[in-house]
């Protein structure tokens, strides 16, 4: 069936012809498998000691529960035809529900039954997910997944049980943020309350709480701008973080992006690596072009702010047109008590600055 064409082919059958004969003789195969795997479950069913084909042991032996509740079902129908005793049926679907809840079984496997049993059961067995979804000892992964299922048919049940993991603090915190961001599509209050929580927990991941505030814009502009603000200031936030979050921040509120990226470029991150500030002075300047220029004129003049940092500032600031970029770093390049290293570096940014911008064929 993956390769049709050659074994068409072989017999020297036009293409289209031999699709068209193929086809029917593969559904006719399938429906006689499926003949032979009804008797034999109805042998099995009449003589109980008869041995069950290996396939059928085989899932047996890696589903008890689930392969026990499943037999009953089909006992039941081979006797009536169809499930006609709702106490039967809902035994059965509890039996399957404990199977889900089955921590001998692997979560991955027990995620695909899930799947399977709701493609076959629709909202009746979604709904009876609300053991798993809540309990606190079933895998969360087995958690969530029964949670998102319970959303296609009910929204408010599935909105409590995603808002319950969301919310959970010993959850991980990868999880949490799954569920929140599910918690989206049907409870954008619950869904705003419980990301707006990510990102101000001290204790989660600075991924997990960089990525609640992304999905907070399918919430509420004015909520991502919280969080980005929040985490933009937040000393614990690494300052590569911040920055970031300095930039997204200007496309909702450019004043507060400001005062974020100034609070970082006169902070104690700027002197301790210059390339923060450096870097926060250009993100600055990418927002508003005035600002950018009056950060890189206070860092090259800061005598807190390392050399090699106001040397790279001067020269951003010729870069930009400025002229006492040139001066600075002539300034830096001439001075007695400058040690040669930082001179050096100085005199090396000048030529290079004058290269660039043709200053130095002006001046010939």
């Amino acid at each position: 069936m993956l390769a049709p064409v050659p074994v068409v082919e072989l017999f020297g059958v036009n293409r289209l012809w031999g699709y068209g004969l193929l086809y029917p003789a593969l559904a006719v195969t399938l429906v006689t498998c499926r003949w032979q795997r009804r008797r034999q479950f109805a042998q099995m069913r009449d003589d109980p000691s008869a041995k069950p084909p290996k396939e059928i042991e085989a899932r047996s032996s890696f589903w008890p529960d689930t392969m026990g509740a499943i037999s009953e079902t089909l006992d039941a129908a081979g006797r009536s035809g169809t499930v006609q005793s709702p106490e039967r049926r809902d035994r059965a679907m509890q039996n399957l529900v404990g199977s889900i809840k089955n921590e001998g079984i692997e979560a991955d496997l027990r995620v695909q039954l899930i799947q399977d049993l709701v493609d076959l059961g629709g909202r009746d067995m979604a709904m009876r997910l609300t053991p798993v979804a809540v309990a606190s000892e079933v895998d969360i992964e087995v958690r969530l997944e029964a949670a998102e299922h319970m959303g296609r048919y009910s929204s408010e049940d599935g909105s409590h049980a995603l808002e319950t993991i969301a919310n959970d603090s010993t959850v991980d915190d990868r999880y949490r943020l799954d569920a929140a961001s599910a918690l989206v599509d049907c409870a954008t209050r619950a869904a705003g309350a419980a990301l707006m929580q990510l990102v101000t927990d001290g204790a989660v991941s600075e991924y997990v709480r960089h990525s609640a505030a992304n999905m907070l814009r399918r919430v509420s502009h004015g909520s991502a701008a919280m969080a980005f603000r929040h985490l933009a200031t937040a000393p614990l936030i690494t300052s590569r973080l911040r920055i970031i979050c300095a930039e997204q921040l200007a496309d909702d509120n450019p004043g507060d992006a400001e005062k974020a990226l100034w609070r970082l470029i006169k902070g104690v991150e700027s002197s301790m690596d210059y390339h923060l500030g450096i870097d926060a002075a250009e993100s600055l300047h990418g927002i508003c072009p005035y600002s950018g220029i009056e950060a890189y004129s206070a860092l090259a003049v800061d005598t807190s702010f390392p050399w090699f940092g106001r040397i790279e500032a001067a020269y951003r600031l010729g870069k930009l047109g400025v002229r006492d970029g040139f001066d600075l770093l002539s300034d830096f390049a001439r001075a007695e008590d400058l040690d040669d290293v930082y001179g050096l570096a100085a005199l090396d940014r000048l030529f290079q600055l004058e290269a660039e911008t043709g200053t130095l064929e002006a001046d010939d």
